[in-house]
């Protein structure tokens, strides 16, 4: 496993990371919440890779970052709700959508219901890879599926086999997971609680949310 140490150059960092990724590589970076597992979300044997170093059944979707909201409405049905939902972007929060079009994603993005977890984090790194590689990237914690998320690289390098590329940011503040919005029900629905507040969601939302 590579490690570059994070630095205010977030430019050179975003350009090697989007080399590890457009070669179908699996990289480590930190994110708003805990270090991430980032790969290429349309790429299956990416995609692949990052079930394989989680040791996650693909019949459990991950994530995915992507660089806009324009992005958003280009992969996803948008309605009124959903519009407004943008609001709380960039954001500590996953929402969960109908995609566009399922078939352009491989197996472990897509649930059977054809919907995806999309997020535009607030953290700058993600947003950025997601941009110059052109393409949404994995937005799924580094960590054994089933443990505990990971904030401190040296659990990492511990932990996860078979990582191309580490961006080491020192260890991260202990924020927790995004909290997951369900907008393709009505009411929406918060699958799991996380930073933002449901008393938050619905302001943004205007309508009442369940949990």
């Amino acid at each position: 496993m590579r490690v570059i140490r994070a630095s205010p150059d977030l430019e050179w960092i975003a350009e090697e990371v989007v080399k590890v990724l457009a070669g179908a590589g699996v990289a480590v970076v930190p994110t708003d919440t805990c270090y991430g597992v980032a790969a290429d979300a349309l790429n299956p044997e990416a995609v692949e890779k990052v079930f394989r170093v989680k040791k996650r059944p693909l019949e459990k979707p991950v994530s995915v970052f992507v660089s806009s909201i324009d992005e958003i409405r280009e992969l996803c049905v948008v309605d009124r709700v959903v519009e407004k939902s943008f609001g709380l972007l960039p954001g500590r929060v996953t929402l969960i959508l109908r995609a566009r079009r399922p078939e352009i994603f491989p197996p472990g993005i897509v649930s059977p219901r054809n919907t995806i977890g999309v997020r535009i984090s607030p953290h700058p790194l993600p947003t950025l890879i997601a941009s110059k590689l052109g393409r949404p990237i994995t937005a799924t914690s580094a960590n054994i599926s089933g443990e505990e998320p990971i904030y401190d690289p040296r659990e990492v390098l511990k932990r996860l086999m078979d990582v191309d590329l580490l961006v080491d940011a020192g260890i991260l503040p202990r924020v927790p997971v995004s909290t997951i919005i369900d907008l393709t029900v009505s009411p929406p629905r918060i699958l799991r609680k996380g930073p933002v507040a449901r008393e938050e969601i619905e302001r943004v939302l205007g309508v009442q949310v369940t949990e």
